[in-house]
C-alpha cells in the first residue's frame, strides 16, 4: 500500500503537465486549416495585425513573445556564431493564410523552439481552437462551417 501511493503521485503529476506545447502547435495547424475567418478569431483572438493580399486572399499575423526566456547563451567569436544551451525560444509568429474566408494554411514562424520540442512557444496561439476542437469537435466553430 504504501509503495503505490509515491507511483500514483507520480502518474497523477505527470498526467497534470498536459499536452506538450510542441503537439498543441501541430494538432493546432491539423485544427484551423479549414476553419472559417471568424471562427478562428472566436477562439485565437483578433489577430495583431492583417493584410489584404487580393479580394479572396488575406493573412493574419498572432504574435507572442516568451516571457520565460531562461538557460545559457554563449557567444564566441566563431563562425556562425555561439550556441544556446537548455534555452527556449523568444517569440513566435503564426502566419495564417485565409481564402475566400477560410484559412488555408497555417505556419510558425520566429524563434519558437524550446525544450519542450519544436514551435513549442507557439502553443499558446493556437490552444484554444485546440480545446475547442476537442471538447466539441462536430461544433460549428471546430469545423468552420
Amino acid at each position: 500500500m504504501t509503495r503505490s501511493v509515491p507511483v500514483l503521485l507520480v502518474v497523477l503529476l505527470v498526467g497534470a503537465c498536459g499536452i506538450p506545447g510542441h503537439q498543441v502547435a501541430k494538432e493546432g495547424r491539423r485544427t484551423i486549416v479549414g476553419m472559417n475567418a471568424d471562427a478562428v478569431q472566436s477562439c485565437a483572438g483578433i489577430p495583431t495585425r492583417t493584410k489584404r493580399l487580393d479580394r479572396r486572399t488575406e493573412i493574419f499575423s498572432y504574435e507572442r513573445t516568451n516571457e520565460n526566456i531562461g538557460g545559457i547563451q554563449v557567444n564566441i567569436p566563431i563562425i556562425g556564431g555561439g550556441f544556446k544551451v537548455s534555452g527556449t525560444g523568444s517569440y513566435c509568429h503564426a502566419i495564417m493564410r485565409v481564402v475566400d474566408g477560410k484559412v488555408a494554411e497555417l505556419n510558425y514562424t520566429g524563434d519558437n523552439d524550446d525544450q519542450a520540442g519544436r514551435e513549442s512557444v507557439c502553443a499558446p496561439i493556437v490552444r484554444g481552437c485546440v480545446r475547442a476542437h476537442d471538447n466539441d469537435p462536430e461544433s460549428k466553430t471546430a469545423q468552420g462551417r
